[in-house]
């Protein structure tokens, strides 16, 4: 439970918890400033294999936007290791840099959690096709680090998880069944008995007296 969410109270309506909730918590310790890039170095312990070309291709077309988070008291890149080569590579002087003020131990959780809470993302492939299809017809997909022939393989990839053709399925291909409210007879497939002759039980006053007669439903 969060710090800031405490004196959690046993509900006194099923379904509602009352909880006293105090101020979320306050954003780390920064300081913002364009850096020469001789002062900041690569963490030497990030395990991220960027592309670099893919990014130095982004830089080219879009300018170097964002900034490297960088430990304060070594210089090491925590956010944006490989935004940082790709803009030394380009030639960039400078880079705009978040410093934050954190012990080792802080800072290698940082480079952990943003590592991996990029990993555990995902795409929704449907509003990709069409977002990447429109800025390919408006503006092309240069500096996008995607090429057409990428949408070609999402497109693919949706068409082949779709079926050719639906099967065919019938009431009785789904294996329901039903009972009668009233004589509790019991049939499966269509919920409406067919034409034919069916039996049916009739209830007498007497408890143990039951009696049976043919009949047809309708």
């Amino acid at each position: 439970m969060k710090e800031w969410l405490s004196n959690v109270k046993t509900p006194e309506k099923e379904g509602i918890v009352s909880a006293t909730v105090g101020p979320p918590p306050s954003p780390a310790d920064q300081t913002y400033e364009m850096a020469p890039v001789e002062s900041l170095t690569t963490h030497p312990e990030n395990p991220r294999l960027g592309n670099i070309a893919a990014i130095r291709e982004s830089i080219r077309a879009n300018g170097f936007y964002g900034v490297c988070v960088v430990q304060q008291s070594t210089g090491h890149i925590l956010v944006g290791n490989h935004r940082y080569m790709a803009a030394v590579e380009e030639g960039l002087g400078e880079v705009p840099v978040m410093w934050l003020d954190v012990d080792d131990e802080e800072a290698r959780r940082l480079l952990i959690a943003d590592n991996r809470t990029s990993d555990l993302g995902a795409y929704n492939d449907a509003l990709l096709i069409s977002l990447l299809t429109e800025q390919n017809d408006q503006g092309g997909l240069d500096g996008t680090a995607w090429k057409p022939g990428d949408v070609d393989k999402l497109l693919a990839a949706l068409d082949k998880d779709s079926p050719v053709e639906f099967p065919e399925i019938t009431v009785d291909d789904l294996g329901l069944e039903y009972q009668c409210p009233s004589c509790h007879y019991e049939w499966g497939g269509d919920p409406r008995p067919t034409q034919e002759t069916v039996k049916r039980p009739i209830t007498r006053r007497s408890q143990d007296s039951v009696a049976w007669e043919e009949t047809t439903p309708g």
